[in-house]
């Protein structure tokens, strides 16, 4: 019995040593943390192109991960973030065994965090003069076009990128039949509040005036194709 509950406490605090996280949780603890030691295990390259305030990069994949790992101090919090999630939570398994503690890991790691705009730094914003759209414009042009389809997306948002070449092929396939909008998220910043758009990208269908779907993430053809040509 004496046992049991050693090794029960012993789970229960290795649990509590690592926690994943959404990205509004993370950003509140790791805000709530003085001491935080925040790192970004991806690769350089990919640091460069963008990454939390104040992270430190140390690439997990590098043979040198765990040299550069003792340079943490185990007494203070670790956060961890990569991509997407598989890297940080085997660096988080690994920074346990070393007694690292209590370590966050960020789940959907930089994609979901950068989806959520939080703030990050290290990004090219786009700088494209000023907003270009506004409620009553909008809304004129839902009332006006029988199917109106909106992508709120960013230059800088990977899932935006990776679905931008389909909304271009949709745009001109469906020319005449359906009107497509671009929102750049970083230039339409009311429209986003009006909207309610805080993750990207979020796709709004709009018919006959009405908004009547609501998609956040990426959306592949099919699923584009299946909101446009849903039953009215």
């Amino acid at each position: 019995m004496k046992y049991s509950l050693l090794f029960c406490a012993l789970l229960l605090a290795r649990l509590t040593l690592a926690q994943t996280m959404p990205p509004d949780s993370f950003a509140r603890q790791l805000a709530q943390s003085p001491q935080a030691q925040l790192i970004d295990v991806r690769t350089p390259k990919e640091f460069s192109e963008g990454h939390l305030t104040n992270a430190v990069n140390i690439d997990y994949n590098q043979a040198d991960f765990a040299q550069a790992a003792q340079k943490l101090d185990p007494k203070r919090p670790v956060f961890v973030y990569c991509l997407s999630g598989g890297r940080s939570r085997a660096a988080a398994e690994k920074l346990r065994e070393w007694g690292y503690g209590p370590v966050y890991e960020l789940g959907g790691g930089y994609l979901k965090w950068s989806a959520r705009l939080l703030p990050v730094e290290g990004v090219s914003r786009s700088d494209s003069g000023p907003a270009q759209w506004s409620p009553k414009r909008l809304d004129s042009l839902t009332r006006a076009q029988s199917l109106v389809l909106v992508d709120v997306y960013a230059p800088w948002c990977a899932p935006c990128k990776k679905m931008a070449p389909v909304v271009e092929k949709l745009t001109t396939e469906w020319a005449g039949k359906a009107t497509i909008v671009k929102l750049d998220a970083d230039q339409e910043k009311t429209m986003l509040k009006e909207l309610q758009v805080e993750e990207l990208p979020t796709v709004l269908v709009y018919r006959n005036g009405k908004l009547v779907e609501r998609k956040i993430g990426f959306q592949d053809e099919a699923a584009l194709r299946s909101l446009l040509t849903a039953p009215k």
